[in-house]
């Protein structure tokens, strides 16, 4: 069980670290790939808030840069986040 405390820890600090490292311009944060997989998800749930708000609270709860974010959203979030709702209805077959 200490073992497993341990692989969280330091999880959870590469994903700060990586969070806190600045991006090169051509490079795309690895944290937004998460992201659009956490927005995806949440869509999915019924009841939902709407899409907007996801992506508000994501930005936030994931501490991303808000305007990358949303370009890079604008730029491939729709070709990805159609893939992941599309696997996440099939179950992930």
């Amino acid at each position: 069980m200490a073992h497993r405390k341990v692989g969280v820890k330091v999880a959870e600090k590469a994903a700060v670290a990586s969070a806190r490292r600045p991006v090169a311009v051509d490079e795309v944060d690895p944290a937004f790939h998460r992201a659009i997989l956490k927005v995806a998800l949440e869509l999915k749930k019924p009841g939902t808030r709407t899409y907007g708000e996801i992506v508000d609270a994501t930005i936030a709860s994931m501490r991303l840069d808000a305007a990358a974010f949303r370009r890079y959203l604008g730029e491939n979030g729709a070709r990805n986040m159609s893939l992941l709702l599309a696997t996440a209805r099939n179950g992930g077959t």
